[in-house]
This record gives structure tokens, C-alpha cells and sequence, in this order.
């Protein structure tokens, strides 16, 4: 693709992101694997934030276009203004918003602060606020021997673990302060104790392990590729090439486990098993970021199928397949809602790999956004998305409004979803 193709993506992304701005941060509903929310829209606290400031930080170092820089300082008071008392985020659990002290969220969150540290004109605060947040995170989740998911219950997910790593790692490096350190090497070592070390999988890491050593046989590709960079910079903050190994360890499953298409499974398990349905569209930039941070050249076909799906609104749609996630077969006829629906928390994926794509000093192109009118199946009924710079509908075949996300709001206004069967 060419530099001003990159522009132009990264720029129609930049107005569809700007279109979901509510006082406090940015809003919308979620689709996700997991679950999803429709009915909460406001801004959300969560891993959203770390690719909006790393994206942003990045683009203003690219082109050196102010507007980039006022976004990351902006979207910083975000998190400094919503800090609660006890240094957790509001809204930072994304599919189950409006929770706190979400994982990896709130950590994500930090990590995106502090890359963005040197563009903010209150430096303090923002290092404050990030200190505050990993303490509570460590005051919530360690339990002597390593981080749980969740306070008060036994489980590591190791994926997450990297992230909180990442981050205690930015705030050493911006600071010289080695207090985390300890906790680092414990959340890095865990990461490559649920490791497959040989056979089949290795290199796959275990999405949950309820006890210590104990995997639980699934192994996600996009989770294991956000372990990549955290494990690529400790290598090189403490020094140590276990975790350089570890990361190009998991990197060969990975890589390996990619469709023709550039697509990748949600699941891979250790019966051989695969869960095909439904595919990332705008996750797998993380995926592709986990190619860069090992210098190595992102797959063509990958990015390719990722760039010719951005929607005329500028945004890029959640995944191909959720109305398969059950029976994990291929069916015919309209995309699933969910497929198209356009996700703060998965575009900033998006935001941050095309940021780092931006020719340098390039004059960027002014963005070309339109209203989409888009065919989609809802709960077995045909309907029409049709999204604007203010509102996202789902209107049946028949004319009943099914949902309505007014952007400016942090609820949906009609939210008839969940009564269709």
C-alpha cells in the first residue's frame, strides 16, 4: 500500500475516533469474544487508551502535526481527570463497562500514559496518576507469589500479566525508580512458565492457568501476540535474553498458526481443535505490531485484509463470523451486527500500527468520511447499520428502531437487542 494510502487510512480513522469524543473520553459499545455492551456507550477507561496515546504520540512524532499532540495530551486528562480515589480507572473493564479495576485495562491504560509522559504539560501529575494506578493494581491482585485476574481469587492470565509488566516497566524507564522490578520479572516469569516448551504448540502460551502450572489448553493468537512486546522491551530494559527468546518463541506459533487470508482462529486448543469464528478485523493490528516489535515485516496478506475493510465512516469493523461463534461453521448470507459494528477498544489497535506506518514529514491528506449504510442480520431478523458523525442505528427490515447509540450520550437510547429472539 502506498505512503498516502497509509495517510489516508490513518486520517479516516483519526475523524471516526474524533466522532465518538463524550465529555470524560471516548464512548461506544463493545463486541467481543467474551461478551459484549450495548447499552453502556459512555467512555470507557480502558486498553482502548493505550493505543489512542501511543498512536497519537507516535503520529505527532511522524508528522510532527500538532493536532496529534493536543489528542495524546488530551486524551491523558482523560485518565489523570478520571482516576478514582482509590487510583483505579472508572469504566475500565471494555465488555463489561461500567466496572473498575479492569484486566489488563487499567494497566494498558498506564502504559499508554507514560509513552505519551514527554507531551504532557503536567508531567507530574500524569507520573502521579500512574503510580497510583499500579499500586492499586498490586495492592488488588498480587498474592505473594505472582498477579491474579481477579482480587481474592487464585488464576494468572498471562497475556494481561505482560501488559502489567509493560507498564511497571515504562514507569522504571521514565524514572529510574526500580520498585516494580520484582514484580516484573514475576509476571514476565509466569508468562513463559504457562509456555509450551516443545511438541506441537510450542511456543503457545495458555490463555488461563487456575493453579500454578496448570494451563488450561487454550491458546489464542492475538492474546499470545500482546505478549511479544512486553516481553521484546524487557529484554532490553533488565538486560536479560530469556525473554527475548520467550517472545520469539511464541512469535513461531503465532506465525504459524495464520490462515491464507491473514486472517487468524480466535482459538487454537490442545487437541488440535480450532475455534475459526469470529476472526479479528481491527485486532489483528496488534497482532501485526507484535511482527514489528521483532523487526520482522508483517504479513501482506494480513495487512492487506486489514486496510481494504475500513468503512466509509473511517472506522474499521470488530471481526468476520460471530453469528459462528457456536457452531464454529461457515454460514451463508449478512454478516452478524457485531461483525461491522466499529469498537473504540479495537480501532486504537488499528490507530497505534498505522502510526507507526506514517511517512515522516509527509503532508497528510485531509480525511474523506462518509455515512454508512450497511446490510447486517440482528438476533435472526435482516436489518440496516447505518452510522453518521452523531448517531449509529439498527433498524429491521421492517422499520423497528432495534438500537440507537447517540454519541454524544452514555447510554443507548433504544436498546431492544437483547428482547429479540
Amino acid at each position: 500500500m502506498s505512503d498516502f494510502a497509509l495517510a489516508r487510512a490513518f486520517v479516516n480513522l483519526d475523524a471516526w475516533l474524533e466522532s465518538t469524543r463524550q465529555p470524560g473520553g471516548y464512548g461506544g459499545p463493545v463486541a467481543h469474544w467474551w461478551q459484549n455492551r450495548l447499552q453502556f456507550v459512555g467512555p470507557g477507561l480502558d486498553w482502548r487508551y493505550e493505543g489512542l496515546l501511543i498512536g497519537y504520540t507516535t503520529a505527532y512524532a511522524r508528522t510532527r502535526d500538532s493536532r496529534f499532540a493536543d489528542r495524546a495530551v488530551r486524551a491523558a486528562l482523560d485518565l489523570t481527570d478520571g482516576q478514582r480515589q482509590d487510583g483505579s480507572y472508572t469504566a475500565s473493564q471494555f465488555e463489561i463497562n461500567p466496572g473498575f479495576l479492569g484486566t489488563p485495562h487499567e494497566a494498558a491504560a498506564t502504559l499508554g500514559l507514560l509513552k505519551a509522559h514527554h507531551l504532557l504539560p503536567d508531567r507530574e501529575r500524569a507520573l502521579s496518576t500512574a503510580a497510583r494506578n499500579l499500586d492499586r493494581l498490586v495492592e488488588s491482585l498480587w498474592d505473594g507469589k505472582g498477579f491474579n485476574d481477579r482480587p481474592g481469587i487464585r488464576g494468572r492470565v498471562p497475556n494481561k500479566l505482560a501488559t502489567l509488566a509493560h507498564a511497571m516497566l515504562a514507569y522504571q524507564q521514565l524514572t529510574g525508580d526500580e520498585r516494580y522490578e520484582p514484580f516484573v520479572r514475576s509476571a514476565l516469569n509466569d508468562v513463559i512458565c504457562y509456555m509450551v516448551e516443545r511438541g506441537e504448540f510450542e511456543g503457545a502460551v495458555h490463555q488461563y492457568a487456575p493453579e500454578a502450572g496448570e494451563g488450561d489448553g487454550r491458546f489464542f493468537p492475538y492474546y499470545n501476540a500482546r505478549c511479544i512486546p512486553p516481553l521484546v522491551e524487557a529484554a532490553t530494559i533488565l538486560g536479560d535474553r530469556t525473554y527475548a527468546g520467550a517472545a520469539e518463541a511464541i512469535f513461531g506459533f503465532v506465525d504459524k498458526t495464520m490462515h491464507e487470508d491473514g486472517s487468524w482462529p480466535q482459538i487454537v486448543y490442545t487437541s488440535g481443535r480450532q475455534a475459526s469464528w469470529p476472526r479479528w478485523t481491527a485486532g489483528v493490528a496488534d497482532i501485526l505490531l507484535a511482527y514489528r516489535a521483532l523487526e520482522k515485516t508483517p504479513p501482506r496478506q494480513a495487512l492487506t485484509r486489514l486496510l481494504t475493510a475500513q468503512l466509509a465512516s473511517g472506522a474499521f469493523p470488530t471481526a468476520e463470523g460471530f453469528k459462528q461463534q457456536i457452531s464454529q461453521r461457515s454460514l451463508p448470507g449478512r454478516p452478524d451486527y457485531r461483525d461491522l459494528l466499529p469498537v473504540v477498544g479495537w480501532n486504537d489497535k488499528v490507530l497505534r500500527l498505522l502510526s507507526a506506518m506514517l511517512p515522516r514529514d509527509m503532508p497528510l491528506p485531509q480525511a474523506t468520511v462518509a455515512r454508512t449504510h450497511l446490510d447486517v442480520r440482528c438476533w435472526g431478523r435482516n436489518a440496516v447499520m447505518t452510522e453518521t458523525s452523531l448517531d449509529l442505528t439498527i433498524t429491521s427490515a421492517g422499520g423497528e428502531e432495534l438500537y440507537r447509540w447517540q454519541k454524544s450520550r452514555p447510554w443507548a437510547e433504544t436498546h431492544r437487542l437483547l428482547e429479540i429472539r
